[in-house]
């Protein structure tokens, strides 16, 4: 198989999937969202919303493999492009 077969597949992640963004993610991970566009730290997010350090890098792992990024920076721009953040 060449490179450029393969080129879709290594592009599919970009793409969201799901109909309606603020669907896909769940009410929690949008408040874990909402804290991190507002520069918080995990640690800071844990406090604020009572759940463990733990919990909130979990959040942030599927809200990163929701919008198809590996950064929080990146979901925080991907969440913008998206409508999902003010």
């Amino acid at each position: 198989m060449c490179l450029i077969e393969r080129l879709p597949q290594a592009t599919a992640r970009e793409t969201v999937e799901f109909q309606h963004p603020s669907e896909a993610l769940s009410a929690r991970e949008q408040a874990v969202l909402q804290l991190i566009a507002q520069g918080c730290s995990n640690q800071e997010i844990s406090d604020q919303l009572f759940i463990s350090l733990h919990t909130v890098k979990t959040h942030a792992s599927h809200i990163n493999g929701k919008l198809g990024v590996e950064r929080r920076t990146q979901a925080v721009a991907r969440a913008k492009e998206l409508g999902l953040l003010a």
